[in-house]
């Protein structure tokens, strides 16, 4: 493999700006006098072909850092340390000759920065500063095979970073071939829909053509009132005002009935959307009354008396002919206790005071798009051609919408964003249109059934009868799936095919399933966590060989370790009850790389299954109960074996867990739904916290965590670690935590894990006062570490600022433009930033005066920084709002 093209493509995400400064390089030697000459470079060298391609964006300044100059030894003809070298513009190298024979050596630059090959006798030196980007190639002289390629970067010029998403849903897909439609009934995913009102009107259509281009005026999006209430996009607003000419739409906010209540102590704030908040004062138990306060932003609108079974009204003006009720709820019950008076409330409806006034032919609300008003209907047409591209999402009328199209650029999907993690409720096909039949298929309805957009597959079905009594006769109920290639849907998502005949198929789920596109960078030693309890940790590096030294484990037990080429795949197979053996793992890695701070291992295209199969027999009834297995050679079927229950107003979960059917209160409609429980995002890799000595009786605290070598026994002759995890308290008290303790290659490995939240203890060598440890964690992010002689008494309990306010900063793999909403209780870049392996220091800020980029040791409130980011990930840091 080209190793220049390797360079250039890890660092693919940087974008790269031109410098005009003058190239200079100066020889000279250290214990000698001896003049060895000056060589200069000229503006018309160019680095090789195969460079990292820059790009100049206009008025772009130059990029001014502080400059740093690395040692380079050569010894034993080589390069050391080995390896092609990434730097800045304006750093230096120094060359400088250690060879043991004292022999000379010459070193020569492929892209002509020298007139000619540099002389260096022993202990000679020769330094280049280097002020353009690009790929510079360097070998010695008779040994032209052992390249040595240094890879100059700027600061970038780059856009600032999107929210992260944590969850993509995929609502609607273009399957009929031209023409993208999406209506509510049919994709209530991402049109909004009503189940319990059976209402929800609207509908987006537009042409898909080979050119990706959306012509003038062929969008159209369409939404119908029903009562006081209208789709917008996704979501239920209120219309306070209509005309043929003028419509006033705000967004609801909350949206509740008699059954959804809560009980407040008196004093007692319940926060709600949009900074509003509800807080009960007092209580009249003899007059059944309970005084009531509405605030918003922390200061209080409205506060009255409301008698039990009444309701709180709050109404403000909102530009239509009269005042709109902003929140309504019940006062249900007050209750008098010895020690607390409580108000239970319930029936919550509230709305947003921030209005979306929107007037016929109005070209300025949605830049690009002119609406269109009927006293019935509000239309929304694009005014321009809209330019989509392949493999990218783009928002359509401005973030009302987010259209999805494959690599191909053959196939559109419309999709839904999650960002904040929680519990969403994806509702994926109603019976609303085809009246007492609920069907689904995945071409239709990708939401609940399993659809892949770039392979344009996913062959699932599912239908039932929905009656008037709720039940689902024996035999009624039909779910089928049809495999392609080695694949097959099952319950929504993808599995692979182990083994398959007409009478037994089996088969295991796809865990991850990537392509070239998905990156992950590894810095030796660190482990990328999988799902499943795999993981992946790269152990060595040879750059010289082009070689990476990967390693697997399961539930922190290594199973498998190959030495991977670059361009190569790392791959593990083993028995899953096929004819074969079954691949469980496969990756690629792209490339090795050595910094001077860091070795990097960048590997992507990874495929991984389960290895806990699904066996499935012809005529078993065992497998789900209620459910019988019907096998084919061509496809999988299920049908219920008994009765299935439905309810009013509840989910029923259908062939075990698979689906989940919802029926609304008033048992006249039932919709196929998901449950999709959406994580806060945790950076998959797993940091190597400490790799040392640990002396008995000392500790490591990490965060509120403590790692404490208790005791070295002397054990039937052999030495023994007792290795205790702590919790830290805030009133200087400690927890002792749970912990599991294996072996792993006669090592003892001490494990404690709460959730994503996991600690791990490898001991690694130990003598009878010390033990040599690694202390990996993953889950969490780590903002203190500190070795504590003396144990766990002598820790200090570590709290994160002097404030209860924090800010989570999130960071995209690549270059970021953040800023800080808070002023940080500790500034400096290397407390904010150093913990976090996967990001790059220094941090940059612009000079509005010098008008250049330069580096900075503190990060301030009212200023934009760049941080380079190996992967996802994100840091989080305390401080004090800013008021004013």
């Amino acid at each position: 493999m080209n190793k220049k093209i390797t360079l250039s493509t890890l660092f693919f995400f940087l974008v790269l700006t031109t410098l005009t400064v003058a190239v200079t390089a100066t020889s000279y030697a250290e214990t000698e006098p001896e003049d060895v000459g000056t060589a200069t470079s000229t503006s018309t060298v160019q680095p090789t072909e195969e460079a990292t391609p820059t790009i100049t964006p206009t008025a772009t300044p130059d990029a001014t850092v502080e400059p740093k100059e690395y040692l380079i030894r050569i010894a034993n003809y080589m390069f050391i340390p080995v390896g092609d070298k990434v730097i800045k513009v304006g750093d230096t190298i120094q060359w400088r000759n250690f060879e043991d024979t004292k022999q000379s050596r010459y070193l020569v630059n492929e892209n002509g920065i020298w007139e000619e090959e540099q002389y260096l006798p022993y202990m000679r030196s020769v330094s280049y500063t280097f002020n353009e980007t690009g790929v510079y190639t360097f070998y010695l002289k008779g040994r032209v095979e052992k390249k040595l390629n240094i890879t100059v970067i700027s600061v970038p010029i780059s856009s600032p970073a999107p929210a992260l998403t944590l969850y993509e849903v995929l609502g609607a897909i273009d399957a009929t071939g031209t023409t993208f439609k999406a209506t509510s009934i049919d994709n209530p995913a991402v049109l909004y829909y009503d189940l319990e009102d059976r209402n929800g009107y609207g509908s987006i259509s537009f042409p898909l053509y080979d050119n990706l281009s959306i012509p003038n005026r062929k969008l159209n999006y369409t939404t119908i009132p029903w009562g006081d209430n209208i789709g917008w996009g996704g979501s239920k607003y209120a219309v306070v005002y209509s005309s043929s000419s003028e419509w006033i739409i705000t967004k609801k906010l909350i949206d509740e009935d008699q059954d959804d209540d809560y009980l407040l102590r008196v004093g007692e704030t319940l926060f709600l959307p949009g900074g509003w908040s509800i807080k009960p004062l007092e209580i009249d138990v003899n007059e059944s009354e309970a005084c009531m306060s509405i605030s918003k932003d922390g200061v209080e609108v409205d506060s009255k008396f409301v008698t039990v079974g009444d309701y709180f009204i709050s109404a403000t003006y909102l530009g239509g002919p009269q005042e709109s009720e902003i929140m309504n709820f019940t006062v249900e019950t007050v209750f008098a206790g010895f020690n607390t008076n409580l108000v239970k409330i319930n029936n919550i409806d509230l709305i947003s005071a921030d209005i979306l006034e929107i007037k016929n032919n109005d070209t300025n609300l949605y830049d690009g798009y002119v609406i269109k008003t009927s006293n019935n209907q509000i239309n929304i047409l694009n005014d321009i051609d809209i330019p989509l591209s392949k493999g990218n999402a783009k928002n359509i009328i401005s973030d009302l919408f987010l259209v999805r199209v494959n690599e191909a650029g053959d196939m559109a999907g419309l999709i839904k964003k999650i960002t904040e993690p929680g519990i969403y409720e994806i509702v994926g096909a109603t019976n609303a249109s085809t009246g007492t039949m609920l069907m689904a298929m995945s071409a239709d309805n990708p939401a609940v059934l399993y659809y892949d957009l770039e392979d344009k597959v996913g062959y699932e079905s599912i239908r039932l009868p929905f009656y008037s009594n709720l039940s689902v006769p024996v035999g009624e109920m039909n779910y089928t799936t049809i495999p392609w290639g080695q694949n097959i849907a099952w319950g929504s998502s993808k599995y692979a095919v182990v083994y398959s005949t007409a009478s037994e198929w089996i088969i295991t789920k796809k865990l991850i399933d990537e392509d070239s596109n998905d990156d992950y960078f590894l810095r030796v030693g660190n482990t990328l966590v999988l799902p499943g309890g795999w993981s992946i940790t790269a152990l060595e590096i040879d750059v010289d060989g082009s070689e990476a030294w990967m390693s697997i484990s399961k539930d922190g037990v290594e199973v498998d370790n190959e030495v991977v080429t670059e361009g190569g795949y790392f791959i593990y197979k083993t028995d899953l009850g096929g004819p074969q053996e079954s691949e469980v793992m496969n990756f690629t890695v792209e490339t090795v790389f050595a910094g001077m701070n860091c070795n990097l291992v960048k590997i992507n295209n990874m495929d991984l299954i389960s290895t806990d199969v699904l066996d499935l027999n012809n005529n078993d009834a065992t497998l789900y109960d209620g459910y019988i297995v019907k096998t084919y050679p061509d496809q999988l079927s299920l049908i219920n074996n008994d009765d299935i229950g439905l309810s009013e107003g509840t989910v029923t979960n259908i062939i075990g867990n698979l689906f989940a059917v919802k029926v609304n209160e008033a048992g006249n409609l039932g919709a196929l739904v998901r449950e999709v429980k959406v994580e806060e995002y945790v950076s998959p890799i797993k940091y190597i916290i400490k790799d040392g000595v640990i002396y008995e009786g000392d500790g490591y605290q990490i965060n509120n965590y403590f790692v404490e070598v208790s005791d070295i026994l002397l054990f039937s002759g052999d030495l023994m670690p007792e290795v205790t995890i702590y919790q830290l308290n805030s009133d200087g008290s400690y927890d002792e935590l749970t912990t599991s303790t294996t072996l792993v290659d006669d090592k003892r490995r001490v494990k404690y894990q709460n959730g994503l939240i996991e600690i791990i203890v490898q001991e690694k060598n130990l003598t009878s006062q010390y033990t040599i440890v690694d202390i990996a964690a993953s889950g969490f992010t780590v903002e203190y570490k500190k070795y504590v002689s003396g144990g766990v008494s002598n820790a200090q309990y570590y709290t994160s600022g002097h404030s209860p306010y924090s800010y989570t900063m999130t960071l995209l793999q690549g270059w970021n433009l953040v800023s800080t909403p808070i002023i940080p209780d500790y500034p400096d870049v290397d407390t904010i930033f150093g913990s976090n392996e996967d990001v790059l220091i220094p941090v940059y800020t612009w000079s509005t005066t010098n008008k250049q980029y330069y580096e900075v040791s503190e990060i301030e409130l009212g200023k934009g920084y760049w941080v380079l980011a190996l992967n996802d990930t994100y840091v989080t840091f305390s401080g004090t709002p800013y008021l004013g």
